[in-house]
């Protein structure tokens, strides 16, 4: 039996909607992302499957991510491949906003690469994960699998044959993500959203994205929590995470530094600056979401590793 692993992510991080992606793991040593267990060959595909949210999972095991990775794999290494027997353990909530299909598709697509001994490199893997997800959330896009596969906070690069690159990062930074039980498509939270932006709005979020990326580099900590702004997304999602200003005047109130919406939701994700201010955020959250059996918070920092064998 193979393990392998795949870490949760939250998308756009404010400043960046479809552009950022930060790879996660919790301060605890606990895996946050989805476990996949090649068991051997055998006559037909078969998935098993377990974990905290497997209940969220389609009964029809035809039907799971895994099972289309499978097969989309196969499709482009271009031969007909031994079957499988895995097992998925779904450690993370489905439509949370923590990347929770992006992490089913880069554990899956990097387990058969790894086993059927790489076929793929990284670049023809990161497309087949990208055309993988764009297949749920309805768009290629990348800000999810990136992180996911490869681990860190990536900038996509669009047009580039690079696809992304690693930025910089404040190792002190802790980023406290909180699941409050709930689920809004990825779908669903961009069906809010404008069809068109006026100028006004792409010139004020170029600068701010630029900005970001550029402090970063310069490790220039203030510029760049000041610059972590989400001016296309929130604005129209508000209606369907209400509690997501009251919970910010609180924690603001606190010192913390930015609470914002991980993904499309209903996620939110609060930036610190120091693992006191960590615990403050994390006590608010549970206290806002702890009465839902699903919901889930944790205290996380960057995750420098991706995807990889256990």
């Amino acid at each position: 039996m193979t393990r392998f692993y795949a870490p949760a992510s939250t998308g756009n991080f404010s400043v960046g909607f479809d552009l950022l992606g930060l790879a996660l793991q919790p301060l605890s040593g606990e895996l946050l992302g989805d476990v996949l267990e090649i068991e051997g060959e055998c006559q037909v595909f078969t998935l098993r499957q377990s974990g905290r949210y497997v209940h969220q999972l389609p009964s029809n095991c035809d039907d799971n991510l895994v099972r289309t990775c499978f097969l989309a794999f196969q499709q482009r290494v271009g031969k007909q491949l031994p079957a499988l027997a895995v097992h998925l353990q779904k450690n993370l909530p489905v439509g949370s906003g923590l990347g929770s299909s992006a992490c089913s598709i880069a554990v899956a697509c990097f387990a058969f690469n790894e086993y059927f001994a790489r076929p793929l490199d990284n670049a023809s893997l990161l497309n087949l994960m990208a055309e993988c997800e764009g297949g749920i959330s309805g768009s290629v896009h990348y800000d999810n699998v990136a992180p996911s596969f490869l681990g860190g906070l990536q900038l996509m690069l669009p047009s580039s044959p690079q696809v992304c690159r690693s930025l910089p990062w404040f190792s002190h930074w802790r980023v406290v993500v909180s699941y409050p039980g709930t689920v809004i498509s990825t779908k669903a939270a961009r069906d809010v959203l404008p069809v068109n932006y006026t100028r006004n709005h792409a010139i004020q979020y170029a600068g701010l994205l630029s900005r970001f990326v550029s402090a970063m580099y310069a490790q220039d900590e203030a510029d760049a929590l000041d610059s972590i702004q989400d001016v296309l997304a929130e604005p129209y999602r508000l209606r369907l995470i209400p509690e997501l200003l009251p919970l910010r005047a609180q924690m603001l109130e606190h010192g913390i530094a930015h609470i914002g919406i991980s993904g499309s939701g209903p996620t939110l994700f609060a930036l610190c600056k120091s693992d006191q201010h960590a615990e403050i955020a994390a006590k608010i959250f549970r206290a806002q979401y702890e009465k839902n059996a699903d919901a889930m918070t944790h205290i996380c920092q960057i995750a420098t590793q991706g995807a990889r064998q256990l």
